[in-house]
């Protein structure tokens, strides 16, 4: 961060007014929150290619709807309803994470993590280095916020 990205008012753009205005005024801030976006959608491209057949899957997805669908492979339902959870939870995170809600970081990193754990237990080390790098960049965003969230005393 800069000093020309907060400045005071009278110099510059206005200070921000709360963490949400802040959030969106930081660089790179919302592409490290939009990373959990990604994670929903490439993991519902995973759920698509799993029940068309397909042998095709995205390393940045979870391995969440990979076991459900492993578990549940006689009632797909079932598997569809987790698929839905995580997906949908994976989309509000980031929607939630993009409005700087410190919770949502928390929420998406320690699922994220968990989900990382079950690849690694497996030895499947692509979607493990994924893994990696969206909680570095994600890690990176939030970072940044609180730093920013510090200069200018907003809470």
């Amino acid at each position: 961060m800069t000093d020309s990205t907060l400045t005071a008012a009278g110099a510059g753009p206005a200070m921000p007014a709360n963490v949400e205005e802040l959030a969106q005024r930081l660089p790179g801030f919302i592409s490290g929150a939009r990373w959990f976006w990604w994670i929903a959608g490439l993991s519902a491209v995973n759920v698509a290619c799993d029940l068309a057949h397909a042998n095709v899957n995205f390393v940045l997805g979870l391995a969440f709807t990979l076991l459900a669908h492993g578990a549940f492979e006689s009632n797909i339902a079932v598997a569809l309803v987790i698929d839905a959870l995580f997906i949908g939870g994976f989309w509000f995170v980031g929607q939630q994470a993009q409005k700087g809600r410190t919770w949502a970081f928390a929420a998406g990193v320690v699922v994220y993590l968990l989900d990382g754990l079950i690849y690694l237990k497996y030895q499947d080390w692509m979607p493990v280095a994924f893994h990696a790098l969206a909680l570095f960049y994600i890690g990176r965003a939030f970072m940044s916020l609180q730093a920013a969230k510090k200069a200018t005393g907003i809470r």
